[in-house]
């Protein structure tokens, strides 16, 4: 144990030869979801309206207020208005007397095409809602039954699947670096000359790599917490779902410094590899929602199985949990992956390093 210690602590030193590495792991995806959170839709939208006489506009402005979710926040934010049809901003919608009937115009000023189908949904939603009041005994009638307690913004699901990014990430290009630094400096042959048994040297990497990833981690989950006021269930099991996340990604940078020996090429497969295997996985929706390709897909990364154990964690947290995907497959497949890449590790450090190919 106190050579593994001595071990560790000699790995942790080395975080002066990586300060980049770090802030890069630690801080960019903190910044991404922060940059995120404010471009990212939000069920809310304030939609103004004109005020008009007649009760045919205080029937649409009823309904306006009556779109939404049944367990969540209302899809619009309703504000009265005096317009005399000049500029406006973004939108603006006045009940208009067209061909002798009441119509409810929507003017927009914008030309963002997202946005201006957002607005143009929600008074479509409002306009259904008195046509079908308007249908009196024929009404149609919905029963929602909801899968969760209560609504949980999408801010919560993006911070979520990006905590298994930032794990990734921090660990694969730190593990990257570090790895092909060791042959830029030639500072691989004290390992070559080490009497430390293989176990030893690659376990002490693979802890601090884990520690760094989980750190990573750690600061997303902060930032998830104080921006949205939700925080999981249980974040000593976050942190155990995400550690093989990490164990992997540590792998995976490690091997690919020891088969490329340049830095630069060794961080790029970690920095690409954490971005794609995470938006194949289910970086912005569940992959089942994106059609059986892209969830045939996203099993081949670990992404999507980490996210899927951790979205109890977050989605109907206190008030029972939504579970998706079979749990016990998940965790199965996170550690044979875990194991598989530190076998696959063991194999390339000891031809690269023990035999000096």
């Amino acid at each position: 144990m106190r050579r593994f210690l001595l071990v560790l602590r000699n790995e942790f030193a080395l975080f002066r030869t990586t300060i980049p590495a770090h802030a890069v792991a630690v801080l960019q995806p903190v910044v991404l979801y922060l940059l995120m959170t404010t471009i990212l839709v939000h069920p809310t939208f304030d939609m103004a309206m004109a005020r008009t006489e007649g009760a045919q506009a205080a029937a649409l402005a009823a309904s306006l207020e009556r779109v939404g979710s049944p367990i969540g926040s209302p899809y619009v934010r309703l504000e009265l208005v005096d317009w005399d049809g000049g500029a406006i901003d973004r939108q603006v919608i006045r009940v208009e007397d067209r061909g002798g009937t009441p119509t409810a115009v929507q003017h927009f000023g914008m030309i963002d095409s997202n946005l201006v189908k957002n607005f143009r949904n929600r008074l479509t939603a409002a306009a259904l809602l008195l046509w079908n009041d308007a249908l009196g005994p024929r009404a149609v009638t919905v029963t929602q039954h909801p899968s969760l307690p209560r609504d949980v913004s999408y801010d919560v699901y993006f911070g979520m699947a990006l905590l298994t990014m930032s794990a990734f990430l921090a660990a694969a290009i730190i593990g990257a670096m570090l790895t092909a630094q060791e042959f830029e400096f030639r500072t691989v042959a004290e390992y070559r000359l080490a009497p430390a048994s293989l176990g030893l040297i690659l376990g002490g990497r693979l802890v601090r790599l884990a520690l760094s990833g989980l750190l990573s981690a750690g600061a997303v989950w902060l930032a998830v917490g104080l921006v949205t006021g939700v925080w999981p269930r249980d974040p000593w099991l976050v942190a155990l779902i995400l550690l093989p996340v990490a164990v992997i990604a540590g792998c995976v940078g490690m091997t690919a410094a020891l088969l490329l020996r340049r830095t630069i090429p060794a961080f790029l497969v970690g920095l690409v590899g954490a971005f794609a295997g995470w938006i194949a996985g289910g970086a912005f929706g569940l992959p089942a929602s994106f059609g059986t390709s892209f969830e045939r897909i996203s099993r081949l990364t670990p992404f999507s199985y980490a996210i899927e154990l951790l979205f109890p964690r977050y989605f109907g947290a206190g008030d029972g949990a939504a579970t998706i995907g079979e749990p016990f497959v998940s965790v199965a497949v996170l550690l044979l992956m875990a194991a598989g890449m530190v076998a696959l590790t063991a194999v390339v450090y000891h031809r690269r390093v023990r035999r000096q190919e």
